[in-house]
């Protein structure tokens, strides 16, 4: 569905050639995504994420090679079809209420059953209660649902999210995990795409991970596991630490002390099975299973390792200032939702498609928005809103 075919992007002012101050943010970035991925995009500060991200939502060109979204540039992508987005900083009027805010979100990307998806979603992200509170008023976590919610009124096939769970609490982050999940489980088709410094959170949500270092795409990890392959294991065990390693090493042949413990094994086994009832015979032989865990690299682990050490010399580039959700173009009534004034603002998420694209002459979007105890032998028997639209003519940023 996504495409990037040797993507450069460099950052240059008027001066830039003659100060020496040129900024390549992306070089030679080639990436497919297929249709019903949910890829994750990881990397340190000045990796040239966000250029990335404002790249496939058509706010940037590329200054080399090509970018295409189901074979369209991304800004036609949006226009057409609309984008799933939620920006790491949210700048929605203050004035507006969650309400009315959405209801303008719905109105400008032509929802099909705008107010009832509105009533809809504000259920679905735990705000119907804060209906009719300000903008202005609302928590960062609720700001962040609020986001969530506008990002999720249309039917679209592709959603980016710009750390979408920043400022949210343990509770309602893994409900937006699920939410998501549900999301994709809807169209087999869709992507996702999930920037995030939340190396765990990333893991819990994505099939494959872009990192990027240095402007460059350093590896994709994939994260989906192998059901046929087995990884080791890290068995710890109690009791005489000579005793311990000598029954260990007659049931686990193979087994090999782990981090220099003297209770701690790696051990391995061809399959679920025989590693079950190699467990089994320890426990009955009077062995005692402190713990059992499976040995895999972390994401994190990978991470580090893609990334290496960092190059000297590069001067990384200035981070572009996300786009906002939408400009001060409104007015709010105090007894109730906004009636927004559709002025020239900035609106990315929510594009006008089809003939209202182009027949209104309204909004357009600038630079748009282990266990209890140990097991014992004697005791055993046995797993968005869519990015904008610009009216005829106008350049893109």
């Amino acid at each position: 569905m996504i495409r990037l075919d040797e993507v450069a992007k460099v950052y240059a002012g008027v001066l830039a050639g003659v100060l020496g101050r040129r900024v390549r943010a992306l070089e030679s970035v080639s990436l497919e995504v297929p249709a019903g991925t949910a890829l994750g995009i990881v990397g340190p500060n000045g990796a040239g994420k966000s250029t990335l991200l404002r790249l496939l939502l058509g706010y940037l060109r590329p200054t080399a090679g090509e970018v295409t979204i189901a074979g369209m540039a991304p800004r036609s992508y949006a226009e057409s079809r609309g984008i799933g987005y939620v920006p790491e900083l949210v700048a929605i009027p203050p004035r507006w209420t969650v309400r009315g805010a959405l209801r303008a979100y719905a109105a400008l990307g032509e929802v099909e059953n705008g107010p009832a998806r509105v009533e809809e979603e504000m259920r679905r992200l735990g705000i119907e209660g804060l209906a009719e509170r300000r903008v202005s008023t609302l928590s960062k976590g609720n700001l962040q649902r609020l986001a969530l919610a506008q990002a999720l009124l249309g039917e679209r096939k592709l959603m980016i999210l710009d750390e979408p769970t920043d400022g949210i609490d343990p509770e309602w982050t893994a409900r937006v995990r699920e939410i998501l999940f549900r999301w994709r489980e809807a169209d087999p088709e869709r992507v996702l795409l999930f920037a995030s410094h939340n190396l765990d959170e990333v893991e819990r949500v994505a099939d494959r991970v872009a990192v990027l270092g240095e402007g460059r795409l350093r590896e994709i990890i994939d994260l989906r596991v192998p059901t046929a392959v087995l990884p080791p294991y890290r068995l710890e065990v109690e009791g005489e630490p000579a005793a311990a390693a000598a029954l260990v090493r007659e049931i686990f042949p193979d087994a090999a002390s782990a981090d220099g413990s003297s209770l701690a094994f790696r051990v391995s086994a061809p399959d679920l099975p025989t590693l079950n009832r190699l467990l089994a015979r320890l426990l009955e032989r009077g062995g005692t299973i402190r713990a059992l865990t499976p040995e895999r690299q972390s994401l994190e682990q990978q991470f580090r390792r893609a990334l290496g050490p960092p190059s000297p010399g590069r001067t990384a580039p200035p981070p572009p200032a996300p786009p906002p959700m939408l400009g001060e173009g409104s007015t709010a009534d105090p007894a109730g939702p906004p009636e927004p004034r559709l002025g020239r603002m900035e609106f990315p998420l929510a594009p006008l498609r089809g003939e209202g694209a182009r027949g209104r002459g309204g909004p357009a979007a600038e630079t748009g928005p282990g266990g209890e105890g140990p097991i014992r032998g004697e005791e055993a028997s046995g797993s968005g809103g869519p990015a904008g639209a610009r009216e005829p003519g106008a350049e893109a940023p």
